[in-house]
């Protein structure tokens, strides 16, 4: 090998090495980048989930305040039912009348007669062209 040889050996090598060591700059770079960015978009989805929290806290409390909650009870004075006072309706008890025709009395109905399935299959297609 001469030296001319090894020269532009070490040359192309030292191109080689410079353009990798390039190359990993511009690869941590562009890792920050996406690394901050990923950083970003999570604070802004932080932030969009607490003020969802929030309102729908807000949301809960105006229900309470304004007795659209299930799960209260009826300790606020106001919240008692009408009928609490209501005075009590004494119905006399139901009996029934004995009635003039027993079962076996009553004529019996004849039974009705089934109609037979009706073939729609032809009946569907005719709409369609591909018949004619």
């Amino acid at each position: 090998m001469s030296a001319d040889e090894t020269s532009s050996m070490k040359t192309t090598l030292d191109g080689l090495v410079r353009e990798q060591a390039e190359r990993r700059g511009l690869r941590d770079q562009r890792a920050k980048e996406i690394k901050a960015g990923a950083q970003e978009f999570m604070t802004k989805q932080v932030q969009t989930a607490q003020r969802y929290v929030e309102h729908r806290r807000e949301l809960g409390q105006r229900k309470t305040k304004s007795g659209w909650s299930t799960d209260r009870t009826h300790a606020e004075p106001g919240n008692g039912s009408a009928f609490e006072d209501a005075p009590a309706f004494d119905a006399p008890a139901f009996t029934p009348e004995p009635s003039a025709r027993t079962p076996r009395d009553a004529p019996r109905r004849a039974p009705r007669s089934r109609q037979a399935p009706v073939d729609d299959e032809d009946d569907a297609f005719l709409n369609n062209r591909w018949r004619d």
